[in-house]
């Protein structure tokens, strides 16, 4: 697809397969898989890696489960340069995550990741493509979303943020995973600097966040990670002031919040009704935002919605506070009843 020189442009053929590639990251959900990989199926794409975890010891289930993900995979009907890559043994969401990333940076310099609960449509693939393109050599642009949480800004398809995209449907580039820090190996340097301490659009969301870095990197010291690769993202931000792309339009639902994720929930929580298997809006053209910035006001209000999901910054402040120092007793004595 060829760039125009206007502010908007006529989205795409749809007939045409999808040229960036894609990484697909399953573990044991052969029903969420199946749902994903058809919409894979429908782009076409041309270059596709599929990374596998393995099942957990003493899970039989995971064990017929991963088995039969592997099988939805396999189906690779269309033209295309398929790669797969089998873990041996249980990586964890975290840890798997890691290392699909090195894997397919090792052949390519973009892509777009998708894990098995991030339901998009082909609109969805063919933006992110879009973007990755578009904004291949402008450092100032890390990642690109396609999740809308409710806020809108401007009159584009999309604005820009310093809040990291959600991860399991997104896009990015080698350039940028040159510099991702999986254990935020610089910041206790780098959080005493003014510009960090500037990038930051008040001093609510300066303590939330600090306080959420450090408690990630108690939980790496006491071996006790976390199981995301997130913070990892929000770091970069606001490390090298990058920001990502946000549609104006929901692009992306999560359908595996219901059960088996990382991140499930009550599905009568209200968090739930509000993000789980929320509707995809269709994409007929794009209105390109030429200003690569953000709106310091809009930016409070996206971080209250975005982070705070509403509630006060204390919160969020407390809970990261009490994770950094009484984690581990978590862990070990609270968090395996929570899901019962």
């Amino acid at each position: 697809m060829a760039f125009g020189t206007n502010s908007e442009l006529m989205f795409y053929d749809k007939t045409t397969p999808l040229e960036a590639p894609v990484l697909f990251m399953v573990f044991n959900r052969p029903e969420k898989t199946q749902r994903v990989f058809d919409v894979i199926r429908s782009v076409r794409p041309k270059k596709l890696y599929v990374a596998v975890d393995a099942p957990r010891e003493n899970r039989p289930d995971d064990t017929a489960n991963v088995k039969k993900v592997k099988e939805i995979v396999s189906d690779v009907d269309w033209p295309c340069d398929v790669k797969y890559l089998f873990h041996k043994k249980n990586q964890g969401c975290t840890k798997a995550g890691l290392a699909a990333w090195k894997w397919i940076f090792e052949y390519e310099d973009r892509m777009i990741f998708v894990e098995d609960d991030g339901l998009g449509s082909i609109d969805t693939f063919y933006f992110v493509q879009d973007m990755l393109e578009r904004y291949k050599n402008d450092a100032r642009v890390a990642y690109v979303g396609t999740v809308n949480y409710g806020p809108k800004y401007g009159d584009k398809t999309y604005f820009f943020s310093r809040i990291s995209a959600a991860t399991y449907f997104m896009g990015t580039w080698k350039r940028v995973f040159n510099e991702y820090e999986y254990d935020l190996e610089s910041y206790y340097d780098v959080c005493r600097t003014k510009e960090f301490r500037r990038s930051f659009v008040s001093w609510q969301e300066r303590k939330v966040y600090n306080q959420l870095f450090k408690s990630y990197i108690a939980s790496v010291r006491e071996n006790r990670r976390y199981n995301t690769y997130d913070v990892q993202m929000e770091f970069y931000s606001f490390k090298h002031h990058a920001y990502s792309i946000y549609p104006n339009i929901n692009l992306c639902s999560n359908i595996g919040l219901d059960g088996g994720a990382n991140n499930q929930c009550d599905t009568n929580s209200a968090f739930y009704q509000e993000y789980g298997n929320r509707k995809i809006e269709p994409v007929t053209e794009i209105i390109y935002n030429d200003d690569v910035e953000y709106d310091p006001e809009f930016e409070e209000l996206f971080f209250k919605k975005r982070v705070l999901y509403g509630g006060p910054w204390y919160k969020r402040y407390l809970k990261s506070m009490f994770l950094r120092y009484l984690g581990g007793f978590y862990s070990k004595h609270i968090k395996k009843y929570r899901r019962r």
